[in-house]
């Protein structure tokens, strides 16, 4: 019976001991935060003005509600970041560290994509050269024009030169 009233007090004390922890917490979800600069520069943040009455207020309700992914906004009477119907932030938010080096990333994927595909055309292209020049002694081609003329061998073996060693060294 006595190891009953024990536990009995003991729960009571913990309900009562988070009922006022969480009644006491009103004052950790401010909604004001005073910032001021002092003499050496340095920016201060607080919930509370400064002594010397040079702080500003910044309204901070709603800059942050859990389960959004916005950055903070940077001004006065902030607003929450809002993303729009794609799920993009809004181009005037900052963004995170992470999310620009991601963003660099896809960036950086997307160039080699397309300079690899450029690569593969270009070998396609000396590949081409190479079934055309290669056995044939006369090659023609159309100059600036418009009339078909014969390329002579130096130029053509230069050709076939350069495509071999194209696709040597990038395919």
């Amino acid at each position: 019976m006595k190891q009953a009233f024990c536990n009995y007090r003991f729960r009571v004390l913990v309900i009562l001991t988070a009922s006022l922890t969480w009644a006491g917490s009103g004052n950790v979800l401010a909604t004001e935060v005073h910032t001021w600069t002092d003499e050496n520069g340095t920016v201060h943040f607080s919930d509370a003005p400064s002594a010397d009455e040079n702080s500003r207020v910044i309204n901070i309700e709603g800059v942050y509600m859990p389960g959004t992914t916005g950055a903070y906004s940077t001004g006065e009477n902030s607003q929450p970041a809002s993303n729009d119907e794609g799920g993009a932030e809004s181009e005037d938010s900052p963004q995170s560290a992470a999310q620009q080096r991601r963003e660099q990333i896809a960036k950086d994927r997307e160039e080699r994509r397309k300079a690899q595909a450029e690569t593969e055309r270009l070998c396609g292209r000396h590949r081409q050269r190479l079934e055309q020049m290669e056995p044939a002694r006369r090659v023609f081609y159309v100059d600036e024009q418009g009339e078909q003329v014969r390329m002579d061998d130096d130029q053509r073996m230069g050709l076939i030169a350069e495509s071999k060693e194209f696709l040597a060294s990038n395919c």
